[in-house]
């Protein structure tokens, strides 16, 4: 049977535990980043609500759970010649996800419509909270970003563009500065959702892109490599608990090796008071060539040492008082006391010998406590 110091098991406890926190930070799902914006979002930032709004109303809504490029396929195996529209709510913490590739540019050409809510723009002067009309609505905004360089505004006030359209031949591309126009949190703003449903249908069908969140249909993720057991381990909390149980394994392993060994404690002579005040005031006595430093520096501590034996604080007393106390207290005769006092009266050096005679007294006195 292994035996642990309780000082061993608490240091490698420690590590371990520090090590398991930084693998959950590193290694536990990350997703939530990705849900803002998402039409399956519940949460404040996501579109649920606005996605059954469009339903409701009989809009042809669907949401796309592949890459962009498979969308141009799916949109010609499916004989979708007239024009559509494709919304990409992008997430604050990718503002990336808004860059519009060249197949996509190619695409808006042909006669698309290219939505993209939260394109990144430099913060302005502007109030964070604004409501902005726009014809008959009264739209509420929660940014101060602006584009200060567009030219074919939607709507915008005197800092800047919030929404804007680049035409691209046939086709444009429209762009908001923030990705919360119509979410969650906009539900009760019966204009928001109507603004957004007005904006996105220029064309029949509208596809809005779930693939940036996250989301993946089957097909997408067997081709991705996803599908597999070890893939989707490591999207789940098992992943990082797994590799906590094998740093625990480790650790007990190292253990029962017992690699490191039994901690060395160094020896510690034990010190001679009278032999440590003899060296050191020797020394001081051979630079100094005086006594009398040293023996009232002494005295001093060795009586306050005493008087807190006694209870009597700090502050240093007069002899008699000292001496009625100890006498009181101990019920020896103040003899002794008021010889070791009495040096510290004597007007000329005392010999080396007499010093540590002295202070062997002194430690007499006060080792009695």
């Amino acid at each position: 049977m292994i035996n642990f110091s309780k000082r061993r098991l608490g240091i490698w406890g420690g590590i371990a535990i520090a090590v398991i926190i930084s693998l959950t930070l590193v290694a536990a799902p990350n997703s939530n980043k990705l849900m803002a914006g998402s039409t399956y979002g519940k949460e404040p930032n996501g579109y649920g609500a606005w996605y059954e709004y469009m339903s409701a109303t009989g809009t042809d809504i669907q949401r796309w759970q592949k890459p962009f490029t498979d969308f141009i396929d799916y949109q010609k195996d499916h004989n979708l010649d007239h024009h559509v529209t494709y919304l990409k709510i992008v997430p604050p913490q990718r503002p990336d996800l808004a860059i519009i590739s060249n197949q996509q540019d190619e695409w808006v050409a042909q006669g698309n419509t290219l939505v993209i809510l939260g394109q990144a723009q430099t913060a302005t002067a502007a109030p964070f909270k604004t409501n902005q009309s726009y014809r008959n609505f009264i739209i509420a905004i929660a940014t101060s970003r602006r584009n200060e360089d567009s030219s074919n505004n939607i709507l915008e006030d005197k800092y800047g563009a919030i929404i804007w359209r680049n035409k691209v031949e046939q086709g444009e591309v429209i762009y908001a500065v923030t990705p919360y126009i119509a979410a969650n949190a906009y539900q009760d703003v019966e204009d928001n959702f109507e603004f957004l449903a007005q904006l996105v249908s220029n064309n029949s069908s509208l596809f809005v892109d779930e693939y940036i969140h996250g989301y993946k249909d089957l097909e997408t993720k067997i081709k991705e490599k996803e599908g597999t057991l070890k893939a989707y381990s490591m999207k789940t909390p098992w992943y990082p608990i797994s590799i906590q149980l094998i740093i625990l394994m480790l650790v007990a392993i190292a253990f029962s090796w017992r690699r490191f060994g039994q901690p060395i404690i160094p020896q510690v002579s034990k010190l001679d008071n009278s032999q440590a005040y003899i060296t050191a005031l020797a020394s001081i006595l051979e630079k100094a060539g005086s006594t009398d430093f040293i023996v009232e520096t002494i005295a001093k501590d060795e009586q306050i040492k005493l008087q807190q034996y006694l209870g009597l604080g700090k502050n240093l007393l007069d002899e008699n008082t000292l001496v009625n106390a100890w006498q009181q207290q101990t019920g020896k005769s103040p003899d002794d006391l008021q010889e070791i006092l009495q040096i510290t009266k004597i007007e000329h050096s005392i010999s080396e010998a007499e010093l540590v005679n002295w202070i062997q007294k002194w430690q007499k006195i006060n080792n009695n406590y």
